[in-house]
């Protein structure tokens, strides 16, 4: 049997794998169900209910406009009316939309779902890369893999390859599902109007950067296990990162008055890499009251160039420790 082919069983027969996409696709089956039930078609007899809300507030607004009018009429030394009462309601303020049940637009929302599809399973394959390779460590097995393929660098790379490729191909199938689940909910509770073909690209392209993101999530996890040789190594580290590194950080920033300080927080460049590019404003810097504070703008390729450094830095230790230690150590 091919290595390659060995590790792809190792990785479907790690009960802690099965269990982690079984929980994560238990977590989207319970949002699609949540918003399912919580969103409505919108039927000529819904408009025609909202519209009939919008015109009872409408008249309940101006009956109530007229009783204060007529109050202000006989005491107009009222402290209310003083301060010049109340303004008159418009027809334009009432709207039948403001009264509409929540509906799924596929075209305004679907990408919002896309978003978090790829953060979910992103977190879970950080986890699933650090078991993958951290459990072996610490049962042995992996010495005993390196005493039957002592080639240690093809041995880690192979396993690393297993790894993303299982990734890979649990990704675009979840996608595929997620992707039906939400145009079943947008055909029965909702609307697929607007789906041109450059809606579906750009559709396409967000969930090929949330796959991105899920393989490097993936392989940091796998990286940092392999380094500390124990899953509790990069499980650790990456809670010592959001919570040192993120509002330790965070606060150090703000109190030194560092311009434009989300730029150095990680769910900033994680939005821009989703939804391409992210709005940043300085907050220390003092405008006058008709301009709008300077702003800098995070792409996604900012932030593309630095997750690929990561990803790279952290892997190229892993490989160059699997090198030079001593695998009983």
């Amino acid at each position: 049997m091919s290595l390659m082919k060995a590790e792809r069983r190792r990785f479907l027969k790690r009960r802690m794998i099965v269990w982690t996409l079984v929980i994560f696709l238990g977590l989207l089956g319970t949002i699609g169900t949540i918003v399912f039930f919580t969103t409505q078609k919108v039927t000529p007899e819904v408009r025609a209910a909202a519209q009939a809300d919008a015109d009872r507030v409408y008249n309940e607004q101006m009956q109530f406009y007229q009783q204060m009018r007529a109050r202000c009429e006989q005491s107009p030394g009222d402290e209310m009316c003083a301060r010049g009462g109340i303004e008159e309601p418009q027809r334009e303020w009432f709207q039948a939309e403001q009264f509409m049940p929540p509906t799924f637009n596929f075209r305004n929302d679907a990408e919002d779902f896309v978003v978090t599809w790829a953060i979910l399973l992103a977190m879970f394959s950080f986890i699933i890369g650090a078991s993958f390779v951290g459990a072996e460590w610490r049962s042995g097995a992996m010495m005993n893999l390196l005493t039957w393929r002592p080639q240690r660098l093809q041995v880690l790379g192979t396993k690393l390859m297993a790894l993303l490729a299982s990734l890979a191909a649990f990704s675009v199938v979840s996608f595929g599902l997620w992707t039906a689940a939400m145009v079943g909910i947008a055909s029965a509770h909702g609307t697929m109007e607007k789906m041109t073909n450059g809606a579906w690209q750009s559709y396409g392209l967000t969930g090929l950067r949330g796959l991105g993101m899920i393989l490097a999530f993936g392989a940091v996890g796998f990286g940092l296990a392999s380094i500390g040789r124990h899953i509790g190594l990069a499980l650790g580290m990456a809670l010592g990162v959001i919570i040192l590194g993120q509002f330790g950080l965070m606060a150090v920033l703000f109190m030194a008055q560092v311009p434009y300080p989300e730029m150095y927080l990680i769910p900033s460049h994680l939005q821009a890499w989703m939804e391409k590019r992210v709005e940043i404003y300085d907050p220390f810097t003092v405008v006058a009251p008709n301009q709008e504070p300077p702003l800098r703008i995070l792409s996604f390729g900012d932030s593309g160039s630095i997750g690929l450094a990561v990803v790279a830095v952290v892997l190229a230790v892993a490989f160059y420790t699997m090198r030079k230690r001593d695998i009983a150590n």
